[in-house]
């Protein structure tokens, strides 16, 4: 039967329908909000900190050869070109390490090529031919943002030379010409980015290793001050930089700072074992002097690896001081801990002290090294998650492409001076978080409103002469890839700068090029907030799949490790590492959720008061992973030694299927909890009830009860105490099996918190 022309909607559209009006209208509210307070323009954190003075040089260096030649010779035209392939190829180039930053660079080379070509000859021929290539681009360019910040850096050069590239129309040849010198200005810059290994052979690894050492200073120092919590996520500079080291460093002096990085990740999880049995957050007289005088030694070390070579000794050597004035903390249940980290902290002095004699020796090339992690499968595997509208990444890549189509159209259709502006600002402004898209917009702005006057200004050097206008472009770019890490306002202000005075070197006066790119970026901000008013990606629609993988993983790695305890000789390295990064990615991604969820309007089914306890049961599933670890890596030492020594291995079997099923439990319980997450709003609409988890206090108590001589009470406690009903044994006993059952303790009140968080 025909549908009549005023036939009633479902109710699954009047369902959707109502949805979007909710969204539009609290997206709505927020930004009135926002923009109703005094401070509604925000200039964002001024890091000063990130000054990237050397880089900056090495990157303007790469844009005024080719301008300078061109100067020269007489062929402004082509030296610009070549100027627009080695501009964003710079700032790439502030991505990886030291093959990473090449490819990187290279992959933007190429892709911006191919942009170019396509968009000049597409601008000549078949104008409206535009908008499917630039709705094509922005769903790849949105795509692949999935992929980290470094791929969003090289992707997002590619639709910018599109549209750079469709201002200035050429034919197939001239065209080709042109992307051919747009990629030998990003080859240029790679070339560059090279010779900068020999330039600083080694210097960035120390560095970086350094940095490892002296944040765990901190920590050890914030601990002491009684700051109880866990370490950040993210890895140790020394051991990323690492993975990519650069290829002309000496091959002794690697493998020396691959070994600090190696020390440095065990030195972390043994202190945050010596800190996760402790009554309270108070580390006590005899803990405080623990950790003080860790910090001392850590910093010693660290001051040792970028001292000049006279003064490396000096650092050692207060570095054995500050160890001999430590002790183990005899008679306590965390002597092991503390004996573990007197043998790390020694085995990082000596460490040390071979990489500053090895730094003595002559230079010798190291061989090549492959990366650590296999990058492609895990990148296809995410890809392929990401191509559904049901993904936070589908969804920003639909909507960037439709909009940025949109904004083609616009451009297109009203004809204006620069149009390309407007699409350009959709790319750089429009962001998979509502946060981000809106305080992007206002600083770029800002910024350009400021950048286009002075780059009219900065025009006017060319009266003077030439060569006080390339020294005007030069003061430009160095402040503009100074400040790219320090502050996107200021970034936006100095490359506005650079840009307007470019286009005059094409032949574009620079007054109507100033209007028009306002003009183009005030209409492609507004059309980046309200395409977010209308579709957003609320981050409290998605919270849910990053908390549920907060479960999973870090219940993957401590039940991984539990199994591991009484397996140290079998126990994989390289999968507990995999599992452990997995985990410190997940917590940082949940991190990240929990930031993005307090900057938004509210939205259901993750409210920000959840995501900030579950983020707490992420603190207390990294604590007792990191302790679990220092347990396993003591075992695995001591094995070892019994292998070294021919000493028949001391196993325990009567503890290891008590822990096994254990572990078990937690990944049924995490498993449980992480389905309950991702299915949060079905199950808050249906009234459903959290189903019961594994009871896992008992099976704890069965192991306390079994072997009544290996438990410590509980965060340092002696005497009964009370969890979940259950009684818990008074305790005294001195060994490694303290810090087992204390972490075992800490997961089940993980556990226990998050089901508690959801019920509520």
């Amino acid at each position: 039967m025909p549908l009549g022309p005023l036939a009633e909607p479902g109710p699954s559209a009047r369902r959707a329908g109502r949805r979007f009006l909710a969204d539009v209208r609290s997206g709505r509210a927020f930004l009135a909000a926002e923009l109703s307070q005094p401070g509604w323009l925000d200039f964002g954190a001024f890091r000063w900190r990130d000054l990237a003075v050397s880089q900056s040089v090495r990157t303007t260096i790469g844009v005024l050869t080719p301008l300078v030649i061109g100067v020269a010779t007489g062929k402004i035209e082509y030296g610009s070109y070549a100027a627009l392939g080695a501009l964003p190829a710079g700032f790439v180039s502030f991505r990886g390490v030291s093959w990473t930053r090449v490819l990187a660079v290279l992959f933007a080379a190429a892709g911006m090529a191919v942009s170019t070509f396509a968009g000049a000859t597409a601008a000549h021929g078949q104008p409206w031919l535009l908008v499917p290539i630039v709705c094509a681009w922005g769903y790849a360019s949105g795509l692949l943002a999935s992929l980290g910040p470094t791929v969003l850096a090289v992707t997002l050069q590619w639709p910018i030379a599109l549209l750079i590239a469709s201002a200035l129309p050429l034919g197939p040849g001239s065209a080709a010409i042109r992307a051919g010198l747009v990629f030998g200005g990003g080859l240029w810059q790679s070339l560059l980015v090279v010779s900068s290994w020999a330039v600083s052979r080694g210097t960035a690894e120390r560095t970086a290793v350094a940095d490892s050492y002296r944040a765990l200073a901190r920590y050890a120092t914030e601990l002491a001050a009684g700051q109880y919590g866990p370490p950040a996520p993210a890895q140790l500079p020394g051991t990323y930089v690492l993975m990519d080291p650069n290829p002309l460093i000496r091959t002794a002096a690697r493998a020396n700072l691959d070994d600090l990085a190696e020390e440095a990740e065990r030195i972390r999880a043994t202190v945050t074992a010596l800190s996760i049995g402790r009554k309270g957050s108070d580390p006590g007289p005899a803990g405080r002097t623990v950790l003080t005088g860790t910090a001392r030694v850590l910093d010693e070390v660290a001051d040792s690896v970028t001292a000049r070579p006279r003064a490396r000794e000096d650092c050692l050597a207060a570095a054995r001081s500050a160890l001999d004035g430590i002790n183990a903390e005899a008679g306590t249940t965390w002597q092991w801990a503390g004996e573990a980290l007197l043998g790390q902290l020694r085995g990082a002095v000596r460490i040390a002290s071979r990489l500053a004699a090895a730094e003595s020796r002559p230079a010798r090339k190291a061989g090549p090294r492959r990366l650590r992690r296999d990058w492609a499968s895990e990148a296809m595997l995410t890809l392929r998650a990401s191509l559904t509208t049901s993904s936070e990444s589908g969804r920003h890549a639909l909507r960037l492409a439709l909009v940025a189509a949109i904004a083609e159209i616009i451009a297109q259709a009203t004809d204006l001076p620069h149009g390309y502006w407007i699409v350009l600002t959709i790319f750089i402004v429009l962001r998979p978080d509502y946060s981000s898209t809106l305080y992007r917009g206002l600083q770029r702005a800002a910024g350009t409103a400021v950048g286009a006057g002075l780059g009219v200004a900065t025009v006017l050097l060319a009266k003077v002469s030439l060569g006080a206008l390339i020294a005007g472009i030069a003061v430009s770019l160095l402040a503009a890839y100074a400040v790219f890490t320090v502050n996107y306002l200021l970034y936006a202000v100095f490359l506005t700068d650079f840009v307007v005075i470019l286009l005059d070197l094409l032949g574009l006066p620079p007054d109507p090029t100033a209007v028009a790119r306002l003009i183009g970026t005030g209409i492609g901000t507004g059309l980046a907030i309200i395409a977010y008013l209308v579709w957003p990606t609320w981050e409290g629609t998605s919270a849910g799949e990053k908390f549920a993988r907060l479960m999973t993983t870090q219940s993957r790695y401590a039940s991984a490790l539990l199994r591991a305890y009484g397996r140290p000789r079998d126990a994989g390295t390289a999968r507990l590492r995999g599992l452990q990064l997995t985990a410190r990615r997940a917590r940082i991604d949940a991190e990240a959720s929990a930031d993005r969820l307090a900057g938004e309007p509210r939205h259901p089914p993750m409210s920000p008061e959840t995501a900030r306890a579950l983020e707490s049961v992420g603190h207390r599933f990294a604590q007792a992973g990191l302790t679990l670890r220092a347990v396993v890596s003591a075992q695995q030492a001591r094995a070892r030694r019994e292998q070294h020594d021919a000493v028949p291995p001391q196993t325990e079997p009567d503890l290891q299927p008590d822990l096994d099923k254990l572990a078990d439990g937690f990944d049924e319980a995490a498993d449980v909890l992480a389905d309950w997450l991702r299915h949060l709003g079905s199950h808050q609409h249906a009234g459903d009830v959290l189903p019961s988890l594994p009871q896992l206090r008992p099976r704890l108590q069965a192991m306390w009860t079994a072997h009544p001589d290996s438990p410590p009470a509980e965060s340092g406690q002696h005497g009964q105490r009370k969890a979940d009903d259950v009684e818990i044994p008074a305790v005294s006993a001195r060994g490694e099996r303290g810090g087992l059952f204390a972490a075992a303790d800490s997961l089940v009140d993980a556990i226990n918190t998050a089901a508690h968080v959801l019920r509520s």
